[in-house]
């Protein structure tokens, strides 16, 4: 898994994360990040969400996020959850 600092806050129109443009990023190989199909978590803070990099050819690097993954690390079928209780 690959975690990548972002400011959920800084999105485009269609909700996705805006990476190319933030300071912390200028060197984050994100041609590398994608190519490799590892799952990632972007984190802002204690918040945490699930998505991809992708290259827009407009905008840069951008996070495609998932945003029913926010703040869930793994959701397990209720049967599993009770298991472990």
């Amino acid at each position: 898994m690959i975690t990548i600092e972002a400011d959920f806050n800084h999105l485009d129109g269609q909700g996705r994360l805006i990476l190319s443009d933030l300071v912390i990023h200028q060197h984050t190989p994100f041609e590398l990040i994608a190519a490799s199909g590892k799952r990632i978590l972007f984190v802002q803070g204690e918040d945490i969400v699930f998505g991809r990099v992708v290259n827009d050819p407009d905008r840069g690097w951008i996070g495609e996020i998932d945003w029913n993954t926010q703040d869930v690390l793994e959701e397990y079928p209720e049967h599993i959850l009770s298991r472990a209780v």
